[in-house]
């Protein structure tokens, strides 16, 4: 199924000093966020047409019985076990399967004194138990790409259309009704969180790798830049599980600093400190955690179409 992007702009108050990030940031940080969309976009695995449609199904039967037309959901409900059959039929195996992805982008613009007085001013206000102005002044503090993921048990929700299927034969279309809704709380759902801090870190270190050696300045500068975000993903609570390695890339990236205003050998020094990004993504695209997806899961929409702002 398609993706749907929300993107959300969290933006500090004015109290809290938030500058203007240069363009070469921003262009940075959009492109990061872009990129990252992108690989979500490329990687997310499908449905089957088959467990596409027999969900479909499912949906419009518990529609038509709402309605009380019992006739409609009958045949609705014969259809989705057509598709579900065919679907289990072609990898018996059939287990958790993605049905819906999100992405959701939450931007901070602002740098790690200003997130540094934004925990200040949050900490004093929670002394004086002014929890809502805490609330305000937190908030606004997430720089991410939430990726959001619904999963249809196929071991669990083709019998529940099915039972739902008899009961309807039989007359007892309100059982019907409760059995189809009991099928939709078996959807369940994670999320991934992705610092963008983190993103933007790796791709500046990137572009410092691919400058000429001659421009020692400018690739110091990107450095500088990539030390900065991994200091804003600390300071916004992003990096406990793995608070070593981000101090390990602080630790690597001052070393090729220095390196560059000696004798610039800092070929090896890039590949070590890129491979410990990649791996570092790569671990956190994979922490998940678990939902309850049915009052999450809008449960009829299940057509979306994919837009980047």
């Amino acid at each position: 199924m398609k993706r749907e992007l929300i993107t959300s702009v969290a933006l500090a108050s004015f109290m809290l000093g938030v500058p203007a990030l240069q363009a070469a940031n921003v262009v940075s940080k959009a492109n990061s966020i872009k990129k990252e969309v992108n690989f979500q976009n490329k990687n997310f695995k499908v449905a089957s047409k088959d467990i596409q449609k027999g969900l479909s199904n499912t949906l419009s039967a518990i529609a038509a019985l709402e309605k009380k037309k019992t006739a409609i959901a009958k045949g609705d409900l014969k259809k989705s076990t057509k598709f579900f059959d065919k679907a289990l039929k072609a990898d018996p195996k059939l287990g958790l399967v993605p049905i819906e992805e999100s992405v959701s982008v939450y931007r901070y613009d602002g740098s790690p004194k200003n997130i540094k007085n934004a925990l200040k001013i949050a900490k004093g206000m929670l002394e004086k138990h002014n929890l809502q102005f805490v609330r305000d002044i937190l908030n606004p503090l997430k720089d991410e790409i939430v990726i959001t993921t619904h999963y249809i048990p196929m071991d669990v929700y083709p019998n529940a259309t099915k039972i739902a299927a008899k009961l309807l034969s039989k007359g007892k279309a309100k059982k019907a009704l409760l059995e189809l809704k009991l099928g939709l709380s078996t959807i369940v759902g994670d999320q991934a969180t992705m610092p963008i801090p983190l993103l933007v870190s790796q791709d500046f270190v990137t572009m410092a790798s691919k400058i000429d050696k001659t421009k020692k300045k400018e690739a110091t500068n990107l450095l500088r830049k990539a030390k900065i975000e991994l200091d804003k993903a600390i300071l916004l609570g992003y990096a406990t599980k793995h608070s070593s390695e981000y101090k390990s890339l602080e630790t690597k990236i001052t070393a090729i600093q220095k390196e560059i205003k000696g004798k610039n050998q800092v070929e090896k020094l890039y590949k070590d400190v890129k491979k410990d990004f990649k791996s570092l993504v790569h671990k956190t695209r994979g922490e998940k955690k678990n939902f309850d997806s049915n009052s999450a899961w809008n449960g009829g929409k299940i057509k979306h179409k994919s837009t980047l702002k």
